[in-house]
């Protein structure tokens, strides 16, 4: 009697795994840190010190100050090694790409949030892409935007964190 049982029982369980239709998929519960600039439009003055238009790798350079604030969303422990600003041109093309690391990371625990001043610097290369993206090219005004994101990982099992990133224009002008 028990052999049938145990017959039975091993058939069951067969028979109940067998009936699933599709793998069964892992959903990792990720930490989400929203960035939020406090600025809506920016304006960068970007000089020209050898007077002949902006150029790649010339030493015009302009820069702002940015307070963004930095907020866990999942309710997620989590860490950030980087801050990344992208420049893209009105029409979403890509310019350049900058960013800072943070040694030791910064900490922001679950549904907190975290307060950093960052300091932007717009070169003649940045400016002169911009310029040209504009329209006239060469008349020492551009328009774009900043894109703030950041790079983490969660503290409980070390994934990465997803980010909703900040978007704020900036203009360029001599």
């Amino acid at each position: 009697m028990k052999k049938y049982l145990l017959i039975f029982s091993v058939l069951v369980l067969f028979v109940t795994i067998a009936c699933v239709k599709e793998p069964l998929a892992m959903y990792y519960d990720l930490g989400v840190v929203e960035v939020i600039s406090d600025s809506t439009s920016v304006n960068f003055n970007v000089p020209d010190p050898d007077t002949n238009g902006w150029h790649q790798w010339e030493g015009g350079e302009g820069t702002n100050t940015f307070t963004i604030t930095l907020k866990e969303k999942a309710k997620k422990d989590v860490v950030i090694n980087e801050v990344v600003w992208t420049f893209y041109t009105l029409d979403g093309g890509y310019v350049a790409q900058r960013g800072v690391d943070y040694i030791p990371p910064i900490k922001i625990d679950a549904g907190k949030e975290h307060e950093l001043t960052l300091t932007i610097k717009v070169d003649e290369g940045i400016a002169d892409d911009l310029d040209d993206a504009t329209g006239d090219a060469n008349d020492f005004y551009g328009e774009g935007t900043i894109e703030f994101d950041v790079r983490g990982y969660d503290v409980e099992r070390g994934n990465e964190v997803n980010t909703i990133p900040s978007y704020t224009p900036i203009t360029v002008q001599r």
